[in-house]
């Protein structure tokens, strides 16, 4: 069954969709994708036999490869023109997810966070399934309405070996397209019971927050616990079958909130995040990196033909993937960053940024001269139960450059503490600080613990601030105080860890 467009086509006399739909030739559609008419008719004719496509492997995550077929020059021209004449006009729902601007596997992952259930399928042989003649089909739909000819000629230039090349810029789109037909039939099943649904590529997803499972979708599973074999709905299994594909058994899965549950490659069960083990598994690999050299690691990690450029292309791309979905300023992210400093990456300027990043002290202790005294014994209050500080008498010594090193604090500090008093007002370096720290920490809630001095009004001399709880240095009672904000601070760095624990 062909896809349908909920679109229409533009009507714009410029419009190359309207130009193929006159076209009747392979120099009518040369000159469509600028392309010189008789080196394009002998890549027509040679498109359909693999040879003007480069096949090779690479890694999947999880274990075993993936066959990518790259198209050559000439082909890959053509394959990048028509891939840019088919997105201008092709509008996708906001269900699905894969090769779409602005969507990701993260944003997929996003949309089935802490629910009660999450249901996993995979379309089996995907982009295969997608043949020349349902191609060629697509093309001479309503939704394009060219003549069978140049149907044929764009279906020979985006299929080989009759089904879509994993590694053409053509075959994301295309492969959207075929799918809206199994799409639509998915989302009224969703519809109808309140489910959440998404697609990226051959991933399926269905989710609720209700604990119920529709029997439309899931008659059974047995056993109740653990690995589970699905009794999939009969509605499920038709809108399948009506769509021209079919489901890969060995990658369903109906996850509970009690146990992991993943979408995309991602643990969703709270927010969105990183597999734990994967996290672990990276700081194994850049301690082999460190400890033997990357080129005997890359052998162990990535296999014979590993080589040390190799091996930190996998690294880098692996960073790349934490830091898409824990953010560039992770605290774990960035010690991943400098554990692969330290282990020899270079040339990688964000991941060299990021390791700069790492925090070496929990607290940044900023003060008047006047008030050091007390700011002392707080710095040794905090000190005595394990919290480390940034205090400028032990933190700057004889030599360093002031400003290198309160910039150098103010980064690499989790939290900032000023005590604000009429003296850290009139300061000029106390204000600065406070100011860059502000800075710093404005997309970073709860970063600035500010501590008063009795009297000191912050409405008046820092309005930023007012909004923000603070705490009260008494006249009496101090001991209690310094005990109270050290047992605070050390809640508030126990949660930091556990909100980015090392281990994911």
């Amino acid at each position: 069954m062909l896809a349908e467009s909920p679109e229409p086509i533009s009507d714009f006399a410029s419009d190359p969709i309207l130009k193929l739909m006159v076209a009747h030739s392979v120099k009518d559609v040369a000159h469509v994708l600028g392309m010189d008419p008789e080196r394009f008719f002998y890549v027509v004719q040679r498109a359909q036999d693999g040879s003007y496509y480069k096949t090779f492997t690479i890694p999947k995550k999880k274990g075993g490869v993936r066959v990518i077929s790259a198209p050559k020059k000439g082909l890959g021209i053509a394959q990048t023109r028509l891939a840019t004449i088919l997105n201008k006009h092709y509008r996708p729902k906001p269900f699905v997810q894969g090769y779409v601007k602005k969507q990701s596997f993260l944003t997929n992952a996003k949309l089935h966070e802490r629910q009660k259930w999450v249901l996993n399928l995979d379309i089996k042989d995907f982009y295969p399934s997608i043949t020349f003649p349902r191609v060629r089909g697509l093309f001479m739909s309503k939704l394009f309405g060219f003549n069978d000819r140049v149907a044929t000629i764009l279906a020979r230039i985006t299929t080989t070996k009759d089904g879509l090349p994993q590694g053409a810029r053509t075959s994301p789109t295309i492969a959207n397209l075929i799918a809206y037909t199994l799409d639509r039939n998915l989302v009224a099943l969703a519809t109808r019971h309140r489910l959440t649904y998404s697609r990226y590529a051959d991933d399926i997803t269905f989710s609720s927050s209700r604990r119920e499972v529709p029997a439309d979708l899931v008659r059974g599973w047995e056993p109740q616990f653990g690995n589970r074999e699905l009794d999939l709905g009969s509605d499920l299994l038709n809108s399948f079958k009506d769509s021209g594909f079919a489901i890969n058994t060995a990658k369903t899965r109906i996850a509970f909130s009690y146990e992991r549950q993943e979408v995309t490659g991602l643990v969703v069960n709270r927010s969105a995040n990183v597999w734990r083990k994967d996290i672990s598994r990276m700081r194994m690999v850049l301690h082999s990196a460190r400890a033997h050299g990357a080129e005997k690691a890359a052998q162990v990690w990535i296999g014979k033909e590993g080589t040390a450029d190799k091996f930190w292309l996998f690294v880098s791309g692996w960073l790349s993937y934490f830091a898409q979905v824990r953010g560039k300023d992770d605290p774990v992210v960035t010690k991943l960053c400098k554990l692969a400093i330290i282990s020899g990456l270079k040339g990688i300027e964000w991941i060299e940024k990021g390791a700069d990043m790492v925090r070496e002290f929990d607290v940044f202790l900023s003060h008047a001269s006047e008030d050091k005294a007390r700011a002392r014994r707080l710095k040794d209050k905090l000190e005595s139960v394990g919290v480390r500080v940034f205090f400028d008498e032990t933190s700057i010594t004889w030599g360093d450059s002031i400003v290198e090193k309160i910039n150098h604090g103010l980064l690499k500090s989790s939290f900032f503490m000023p005590f604000l008093s009429e003296n850290f007002t009139s300061k000029g370096w106390t204000n600065k600080e406070l100011n860059s720290a502000i800075a710093m920490n404005a997309n970073r809630k709860g970063r600035i613990l500010p501590i008063k001095d009795e009297g000191f009004s912050v409405e008046d001399n820092y309005p930023l601030l007012n909004e923000t709880l603070y705490q009260v240095w008494p006249k009496v009672g101090e001991d209690e105080f310094l005990g109270k904000i050290a047992d605070a601070i050390l809640l508030k760095i126990q949660f930091d860890h556990e909100s980015h624990p090392d281990l994911g």
